[in-house]
């Protein structure tokens, strides 16, 4: 008897929780990722992707989408339920580019997994008591070449979070209007900043991958220069068009940014 799709899956996923304690550390995306794109028995792979899915690492998301075109329909749906467990809105794009899915119990996870995404995509907390900057994200000019909107979406979603983990930074919300803007600067105290992105495009030698991302920094909502960063970051034994590698190059290097915008911020304060 063929047992359903969500069974078979459901009994991967048991064996998954046994079989990550084993694996831990760094080398956890890693491992199931060489699983994902290398094992030749159609359980395995599934098994790595959800563990990716379980992982709550940025850099699992380029296999899983990459694994959305594995020939194997139980594989092809752990991945995209991988990709709604993570809650992570830089694979929506490729779950987007599935919706033709011509497998219906496939199609039904991609579905599903994108009204995840989309419920689950973050608002930043208004400002607080105790907050002292007021910083918004404006758009991310991505060079990699790439045809979908992950860059960006990493890019902003990194700040975000970065910024947010900082003591006395809050972040505007989307598309806010400049008259909103000077009001909530004014009623509480704070001093604005407008931080925009350009992701170059990423550069390799054969044994090494660079990527270099430019911050510049400005007033808001008045949005005059005050300042760019640069930080450069080079990954070995990685090659152009490793999307993996290039998301975690990215995701450090935006963290380095908003690291050194902080501290001329609060230099100047």
């Amino acid at each position: 008897m063929i047992r359903p799709l969500s069974v078979l899956l459901l009994g991967i996923f048991l064996a998954v929780s046994a079989s990550s304690l084993s694996v831990s550390g760094q080398g956890k995306t890693g491992f199931f990722t060489e699983q994902l794109k290398n094992a030749t028995d159609f359980r395995v792979r599934t098994q790595a992707a959800l563990a990716l899915g379980a992982s709550d690492d940025p850099g699992a998301v380029a296999p899983l989408c990459d694994a959305l075109n594995d020939a194997s329909d139980s594989v092809r749906s752990a991945a995209a339920a991988a990709l709604g467990k993570l809650k992570n809105t830089v694979g929506a794009g490729c779950l987007k580019r599935h919706l033709g899915e011509t497998n219906a119990a496939v199609r039904s996870v991609v579905e599903r997994s994108l009204k995840l995404l989309a419920g689950g995509s973050k608002v930043p907390p208004p400002p607080g008591p105790n907050d002292t900057f007021y910083v918004a994200i404006g758009p991310v000019t991505d060079k990699t070449g790439r045809a979908d909107s992950s860059v960006q979406d990493l890019v902003a979603m990194t700040m975000q979070d970065k910024l947010l983990s900082l003591r006395g930074y809050a972040v505007a919300p989307a598309g806010e209007s400049v008259p909103v803007a000077k009001r909530v600067i004014k009623d509480k105290g704070l001093k604005g900043y407008f931080l925009q992105t350009r992701v170059e495009t990423p550069q390799s030698n054969g044994a090494d991958l660079t990527v270099v991302i430019r911050v510049t920094m400005w007033s808001y909502p008045a949005k005059a220069l005050q300042g760019e960063f640069a930080p450069r970051l080079t990954m070995s034994g990685a090659s152009a068009g490793d999307k993996d590698s290039e998301n975690n190059l990215i995701k450090m290097a935006v963290e380095k940014a908003v690291e050194s915008f902080a501290r001329v911020a609060e230099s100047t304060n």
